[in-house]
């Protein structure tokens, strides 16, 4: 209720916009210390009613002294000493004054310092950042299972070999990611409001209980195939749906200048799971059975499950608790109900038609998220042609064996863990100096992909195999080569986060996994189809080749992430439709 009024008295030169209400942002987007700042805070000790300061000086306050959003002991919707942003000296709300502010949405050291630096995480959030990546890479780790055993799959389902194509690479994968893609429509806005924890907890196990249960006690007989295409489903709808509760619990965690590197930890440990699988299934199938691998990988999956259940907590479920908190401390709930208000201590669960479907339609608003999508389905085809058919076609075509077949795909993963994460600090420059130079690097690496597995594909088996059935150097150079596509994962998915705003992230990832689905589903059945008609060789040539398309895709990028990055600000007030 208080004016706005300079340090010298009178009138503001300007009226206060609503876009300047935005989180961790000054008034004038100054940092403390310089001659304009933000919303000032008071000292600890000032408990006079103060108003919005115009200037970056320690005496005006936002609600006086004794309010939790301004003073040096308030407690933050986080936890934690001092308000938004808080620290030493007279900070302006986000920002820091040298010895760096934290972040209000976690409560802990995740933003960066008034020198530009970032600040190292606390031991719980590390602790938290760790355990959802294991999670992730876990989850990943049953993706790759099947792949370097389709052959002994198919012998155990009594299937002939084009069924082996049609069914176990065509079927399978189809459902696998075009349901999976189907359930994160409804993952998507569910993240954006109900707990991202237990909704994380509950994806998790509705992929690893099936898996585990297929390995138990599926009949090895024709039947048998139905029951694992069941669980490879629902595989697929756990990793499908576990992408925008990760990616938007995260975002809420860091800040817009750790984002990258987050987004490229995510993509690394699903790579790195999705190698280790497929390296597992390739050691241990042959040997010990193909079921055994599922198996394996499905207890330590259970395990982590269950610890996210336990030890995770979301930072936007205790900033809501707290507001009920302090809405029910003002207001007789007994009356409100009676009045037809809203419960203040909602039951924690959410109807279906609560859900906002028409937040899809708002995110395609944004260029730079109509591009993203576009690029998705050509770009992941290429990816799908490796993960289902390359070790077998290695394997089968080039005379490999099975465990070396496997070792040129496990060279591949490791290859895509060190573009992930080298491509990431990489991209994180150049979006914080030269925001239209990123999408010309991943636009070059994604066009460069293509060309070793063409080659890969298309060498005489005596370049690839050694005459003892294990790959050749260049074999092995080409798959490393090849993992250059890996560097846009990363950078991808930091740019949804950084150009939407947290009330919509959970959608748009949910969006963005359907399309990155659509091409891993659609892709083996697409191959299969150009199998038929052009033979192995020359259908996976085509399909490397759209890795070109989704480059072109890409380097458009160029004039439309600035302005979109520029208009986003992570922004408290309602989001509201166009």
């Amino acid at each position: 209720g208080k004016s706005v009024n300079p340090p010298g008295g009178g009138a503001m030169a300007a009226p206060l916009a609503a876009s300047d209400l935005r989180t961790r942002r000054s008034v004038s987007g100054a940092s403390p210390g310089s001659a304009a700042g933000g919303w000032a805070s008071a000292p600890a000790n000032d408990t006079g009613s103060g108003s919005w300061g115009a200037t970056g000086q320690a005496s005006p306050n936002f609600g006086g002294g004794g309010s939790p959003y301004a003073n040096g002991h308030g407690s933050p919707y986080g936890g934690g000493q001092g308000g938004y942003g808080h620290s030493p000296g007279s900070s302006a709300w986000g920002h820091s004054a040298g010895g760096g502010g934290q972040s209000y949405a976690a409560g802990r050291d995740a933003s960066s310092n008034g020198n530009g630096r970032q600040e190292s995480m606390s031991n719980e959030l590390r602790g938290t950042f760790l355990l959802i990546l294991a999670t992730a890479m876990f989850l990943h780790a049953d993706q790759n299972l099947a792949a370097p055993n389709l052959s002994a799959i198919a012998d155990d389902f009594q299937m002939t070999p084009m069924q082996k194509d049609t069914r176990l690479g065509g079927m399978v994968q189809f459902g696998f990611f075009l349901i999976g893609g189907a359930v994160s429509l409804l993952v998507g806005p569910a993240t954006d409001q109900i707990d991202r924890v237990t909704l994380l907890s509950a994806v998790v196990l509705s992929g690893s209980v099936p898996s585990l249960l297929m390995s138990l006690w599926v009949p090895s007989s024709k039947a048998g195939f139905f029951y694992f295409f069941l669980a490879r489903i629902c595989t697929g709808v756990a990793i499908g749906g576990s992408f925008p509760v990760l990616f938007s619990l995260t975002a809420d965690l860091f800040p817009a200048s750790q984002r990258t590197f987050v987004s490229t930890c995510i993509s690394a440990a699903t790579n790195v799971g999705a190698a280790v699988g497929g390296m597992l299934a390739g050691i241990i199938g042959p040997k010990y059975g193909w079921r055994v691998p599922f198996r394996v990988m499905a207890v330590p999956a259970l395990a982590c499950a269950v610890l996210v259940r336990l030890l995770l907590v979301d930072p936007r479920t205790v900033k809501l608790k707290k507001r009920a908190q302090e809405e029910a401390a003002s207001a007789n709930p007994a009356f409100s109900a009676w009045l037809g208000g809203e419960d203040a201590n909602p039951s924690g669960y959410v109807r279906i038609e609560e859900l906002d479907f028409l937040k899809f339609k708002r995110i395609l608003d944004v260029r730079t998220n109509m591009l993203i999508f576009a690029q998705a389905l050509p770009g992941c085809i290429p990816l799908s042609c490796i993960v289902t058919f390359l070790s077998d076609y290695l394997a089968v075509e080039q005379g490999m064996k099975v465990q070396a077949s496997t070792a040129v795909t496990a060279v591949f993963g490791v290859s895509c863990l060190c573009f992930a994460v080298g491509g990431g600090l990489v991209g994180q420059k150049l979006y914080n100096q030269r925001k239209d130079q990123l999408p010309l690097m991943i636009s070059a690496t994604t066009a460069c992909a293509a060309i070793p597995f063409i080659m890969l594909v298309n060498s005489p088996q005596s370049a690839v195999t050694a005459p003892s059935g294990r790959p050749t150097a260049f074999a092995l150079l080409l798959a490393l080569l090849g993992g250059c596509a890996a560097t846009a994962g990363p950078n991808i998915r930091a740019m949804l986060m950084n150009v939407n705003d947290g009330e919509v992230r959970g959608t748009v990832f949910s969006a963005f996994t359907l399309f990155d689905d659509l091409g891993k589903g659609m892709g083996p059945s697409i191959i299969v189809a150009a199998t038929v008609i052009f033979g192995r060789r020359l259908a996976y040539t085509l399909a490397f080749t759209l890795w070109w398309l989704s480059a072109s895709i890409l380097f458009t990028l160029r004039t439309s992430l600035p302005m979109d990055a520029a208009r986003s600000g992570g922004s408290l007030l309602p989001f509201k439709s166009k």
